[in-house]
């Protein structure tokens, strides 16, 4: 589990968020799954609450926060204008430098 963000197992997977009103994508929301060498696709429940006992939330969030940062630099444009991202964070990562920590990813964006 430690190694799996280095190794390539992890993904996000997106869903649309949809503006009931005029039915158009308003966003998405980044899901996280591993890509276990022997259990398959893994959803996270499955694996974050031994991520969490091990104490591996906040690097496995600071992976995902990155992640998804950089997808969504990927898709902005005048077609997804306003574009929300929602992703999961977990309350070991919410700390006193979690707003820092947001605040750094989205400038190395700009």
């Amino acid at each position: 589990m430690a190694q799996a963000a280095a190794r390539g197992q992890l993904d996000l997977h997106y869903q649309p968020l949809v503006d009931l009103r005029d039915h158009r994508i308003a966003g998405a929301e980044a899901l996280m799954r591993w890509r276990h060498p022997r259990l398959g696709l893994l959803p996270p429940g499955q694996f974050l609450p031994l991520a969490e006992s091990f104490g591996l939330m906040p690097e496995i969030g600071a992976w995902v926060l990155g992640e998804a940062c950089r997808q969504m630099h990927k898709w902005q444009g005048p077609a997804w204008q306003p574009f929300r991202l929602a992703i999961n964070v977990s309350a070991s990562q919410v700390g006193p430098t979690f707003d820092d920590e947001v605040k750094r990813v989205l400038a190395d964006m700009a």
